[in-house]
């Protein structure tokens, strides 16, 4: 039996839920959003609930005129948007992807007690990877710095060892200083109050002056923290175009030292994110992003026959002639978006060749996320899950 392997798409983008009975699709104004019945009229959740035909999705036009450079001949803009007729009973899927905002990669270091002896050059190395890193540098980056070979004198090491802040401190201003890494991460210090029995942040890194110890691994702790996070330069709305690369992949920190003699194991007074062996710090990676909202619309827009000039030197002039701005502006490119996702499935009754059994249709509803429309839209979708039988599956796995 042979099967479809591919969907066709359609985005739809929700400001406002119209669930007004008396209201048909050529009522919708710009980016308002509606689930109508066969008659074109709107439905809220008890009328998709009492539904036994075919129901549709419409979105108004985000069209601002109905003409391309007020010429007559070049109509039709203002069309709603619709979905093909949907029969619940084919309905095969519906899911939300989660409205999670992205995490930065977070690595805590921490030393304790009698950790560096005097005179010895602990080295550590921090590796940074992922999409950001590759991009920069065509491989991933990576630093190794030391702390310089520390002697030991009778007032600030008098017991033999460094103050294991002291050494953190040390990597922390090699680290910030190193061209390569530097630009991925940002750092803070802490090191252990006795009084509070907490710790407390490093104002000044550089300034930071040795704890004269002894240390204990209870009473002389530091913590380095690094954050992983890299923000891509980015063109703004006027120049926009839909090949232009945006980031959703958060960097991965790896951090280890090691002795002189480039032994990782010798040091276990170190700890990382708890572990006392290097580990992987990860971040959570956004999905939901404006960036990829635009693009989808855009290509509703363009399977609709509406134009988006791009590549050209006078593109930006033709947009606003051609009206394109107006979909390209409706979409707030650094926001995150609640999307909804809907899989109908069309049999084909009669289909001699075999080749393909079923069309299928993925429909997307994006709006901003946590505003009053998301909780609109939510209510429609669980009324037509609920007519369709299946479950709203939430796609939190970001």
């Amino acid at each position: 039996m042979a099967y479809f392997n591919h969907a066709f798409h359609k985005a739809f983008l929700a400001t406002a839920v119209v669930e007004d009975p008396t209201l048909q699709t050529q009522d919708l104004t710009s980016a308002q959003f509606a689930i109508v019945d066969d008659t074109y009229s709107c439905l809220n959740a008890a009328g998709i609930a009492a539904s036994t035909g075919l129901l549709m999705l419409a979105q108004g036009s985000l069209h601002g005129s109905d003409t391309i450079g007020s010429n007559p001949g070049h109509g039709g803009y203002l069309e709603t948007t619709k979905s093909k007729g949907i029969n619940s009973n084919y309905i095969t899927k519906i899911w939300h992807s989660c409205c999670a905002e992205a995490t930065c990669a977070q690595l805590e270091v921490i030393a304790i007690g009698e950790c560096f002896e005097c005179g010895t050059n602990p080295y550590f190395r921090l590796d940074i990877k992922g999409s950001p890193a590759l991009r920069f540098l065509n491989h991933n980056a990576y630093a190794v710095v030391d702390t310089g070979n520390i002697c030991c004198d009778d007032i600030t090491n008098p017991n033999g060892y460094i103050d294991p802040t002291y050494i953190l401190a040390q990597i922390a201003l090699n680290l910030l200083e190193n061209p390569i890494v530097s630009p991925f991460i940002q750092i803070s210090l802490e090191t252990w109050d006795v009084l509070s029995g907490g710790y407390v942040v490093v104002p000044d890194i550089a300034a930071y002056v040795q704890d004269p110890g002894p240390y204990t691994d209870t009473d002389n702790k530091g913590k380095l923290i690094i954050d992983g996070c890299y923000v891509d330069t980015k063109f703004g709305n006027c120049s926009f175009r839909t090949t232009d690369f945006y980031e959703k992949e958060p960097v991965t920190l790896i951090g280890t030292f090691v002795d002189d003699s480039g032994d990782p194991c010798k040091l276990d007074c170190v700890t990382y994110n708890g572990e006392t062996f290097g580990v992987a710090a990860n971040g959570t990676m956004e999905q939901t992003q404006g960036e990829t909202v635009i693009r989808d619309v855009l290509l509703t827009e363009q399977y609709m026959q509406s134009p988006y000039n791009q590549g050209n030197a006078d593109s930006s002039r033709i947009r606003e002639i051609e009206g394109s701005d107006d979909i390209k502006n409706a979409i707030d490119r650094t926001a995150r978006y609640d999307r909804w996702y809907i899989l109908h499935n069309v049999p084909r009754f009669n289909n001699p060749t075999g080749v393909f059994d079923n069309d299928q249709y993925l429909y997307t509803i994006s709006s901003l996320c946590d505003s009053e429309t998301a909780g609109q839209v939510k209510v429609l979708l669980d009324a037509l899950a609920a007519l369709a039988d299946v479950v709203v599956e939430e796609d939190c796995d970001l």
